[in-house]
């Protein structure tokens, strides 16, 4: 079990490391295009991280209102701040080992939403499943039941260590809301390992949550106060390579 968290982990080396440090590109993010063709500044910049594209990013995000810490009851590694007038509520499902946070603003028109790990024992389902049931969730949520403007979608399959995975991700306009949504799904012993992501903003507001928000979330997640990626055991493996950050007997 330890080994495909460590897998999905992995994954987000990728997305973390393909920050930029050329200053000069971190002058117009408002005006930045992106791979998104329908989507620029913060939005596109947020697409691109998630698909671990170049950001242009020459600083790591803050929270620029810091308010209450969270820490999972369960897995400490998954603890971070939450800006002011945002609350934190802990996701944990035993039956599926599901551990996660969803963090809303208070009235409720922000999401964060994090799942770094839940399963599907015995059975082997698409990534695609999952994002449609993490999208009609939020349509649900919402209030929704048109069908949303697709500015951008992204399907990818690749074998890492023999072991296939895929990475399934959307960005969409809908009832005046940006979403952004992606699955990565890793299949071994004829089951499903799972990592979500789901945030979303008015779309008046959604590059000022990518900003203030959703990229600080993320860089608290993973990534320490002089860039590095963090290492809480102090084992000389990080994060993203260690099963157990807590424990450095468990590199």
């Amino acid at each position: 079990m330890k080994r495909f968290y460590t897998l999905i982990f992995l994954t987000f080396v990728c997305i973390l490391t393909a920050c930029s440090s050329d200053d000069n590109n971190n002058q117009n993010i408002n005006n930045r295009e992106s791979s998104c063709v329908n989507a620029i500044g913060y939005t596109g910049l947020y697409w691109d991280f998630a698909n671990a594209r170049p950001t242009g990013l020459s600083q790591v995000p803050v929270i620029q209102n810091p308010g209450q810490q969270f820490i999972h009851s369960l897995q400490p590694l998954l603890g971070f701040t939450i800006p002011q007038g945002f609350t934190a509520f802990e996701i944990t499902e035993p039956q599926t080992q599901t551990i996660g946070v969803n963090v809303f603003r208070n009235d409720n028109e922000v999401l964060f939403r994090w799942i770094p790990s839940s399963s599907v024992i015995g059975q082997q389902i698409p990534s695609q499943d999952f994002i449609a049931n993490e999208i009609n969730t939020m349509f649900y949520f919402y209030g929704f039941n048109g069908t949303p403007e697709v500015l951008c979608s992204e399907f990818k399959q690749q074998v890492f260590a023999t072991i296939p995975m895929e990475f399934n991700a959307r960005l969409l306009r809908f009832n005046g809301r940006i979403a952004q949504v992606w699955v990565i799904t890793t299949y071994a012993a004829s089951s499903t390992y799972v990592t979500v992501s789901v945030v979303t903003a008015p779309e008046t507001e959604y590059d000022t949550q990518v900003a203030n928000t959703f990229l600080p979330i993320n860089f608290q997640l993973y990534v320490n106060e002089s860039g590095g990626i963090v290492d809480n055991d102090m084992d000389g493996f990080d994060i993203l390579r260690d099963p157990d950050d807590n424990d450095p007997n468990v590199p």
